[in-house]
């Protein structure tokens, strides 16, 4: 009996091959700023749509932000929030000017909650000014090769200037997921945050809904903003083989289905077997939230 069972789940999935063929002859995304899935140990390119296409990344901007801060910045130090810091737009954490904030929380609360003015802080602080941080960030992306990505601020707002494309922050993707502390922060469904004071904890949720609810995922960063509209950077890992899926500009349910639907073809193309451990039409994103700020 032990023996047949593999027999049947190869038979079963030599009859399920031509279906999932033929699906990713017919694979399309949908968004409009384009959608890359990568193989993250070869950096093999296994799917790609507008792969070029200049578009705003919005939040997935921070993961070059943390990137330059846990490459140059000293983990232990207290940052100091500036005026500037407390009152930018978007999505925050809450510090009150004048508040000192150790950086390595500070980058695991800008990555996780998506914190624009721990962005403004940890780039204030680490390049002198926010331009003088902007600077290091397109130094960096060019070490990388991100040939067709231009920073103009370390929250991802919207600014013309701040541009990139799937196939860029895919490398970027894989170069930060190579490193363990930024794949540790992104991991992280919650964090729990204590006020520099130590008076109360508060409980910071990820922005990225596919963590806990999505059995593979384990980060990276969303996105939004009213002219990027929802981006996602996803990491997923199943028996050791690690994707990278990249979406710009699709809608707000849209960019967590769409992600989940290039995992499922990158999966199913590497493992014959994959198919009967998981189905990803069954996913569910539930949004209660009401209008999402942009971050």
């Amino acid at each position: 009996m032990k023996k047949f069972i593999p027999i049947l789940l190869i038979f079963i999935f030599i009859i399920l091959a031509p279906l999932d063929t033929r699906a990713a002859d017919n694979l399309a995304i949908n968004c409009e700023g384009g959608a890359i899935l990568v193989d993250f140990q070869t950096s093999k390119i296994l799917f790609e749509q507008d792969a070029d296409k200049r578009w705003s990344p919005a939040s997935i901007t921070k993961i070059m932000t943390a990137v330059v801060a846990l490459e140059n910045g000293n983990l232990s130090d207290n940052i100091r929030f500036t005026k500037k810091a407390t009152e930018i737009s978007g999505s925050k954490i809450g510090i009150k000017e004048g508040i000192r904030v150790q950086l390595y929380p500070l980058i695991e609360a800008m990555l996780i909650k998506s914190g624009n003015d721990a962005a403004i802080a940890i780039a204030e602080h680490i390049g002198g000014s926010e331009q003088g941080f902007v600077k290091m960030m397109n130094s960096k992306a060019k070490t990388i090769g991100m040939l067709n990505t231009n920073f103009a601020n370390p929250t991802g707002l919207p600014d013309d200037n701040n541009y990139s494309t799937v196939r860029d922050i895919a490398k970027l993707a894989v170069y930060a997921m190579g490193r363990e502390d930024f794949k540790t922060i992104v991991s992280k469904s919650k964090l729990e945050f204590t006020s520099p004071d130590g008076s109360e904890d508060t409980t910071l949720y990820s922005t990225n809904k596919l963590l806990g609810r999505h059995p593979l995922v384990d980060g990276i960063k969303t996105g939004f903003t009213n002219k990027s509209k929802f981006c996602l950077a996803s990491s997923a890992a199943f028996r050791d083989y690690r994707l990278i899926a990249v979406v710009l500009g699709a809608e707000r349910d849209g960019v967590w289905l769409e992600t989940a639907k290039l995992l499922d073809y990158g999966f199913r193309k590497h493992d014959p077997l994959y198919p009967l451990y998981r189905e990803f039409d069954t996913l569910v994103i539930e949004n209660k939230e009401g209008e999402a700020p942009e971050d």
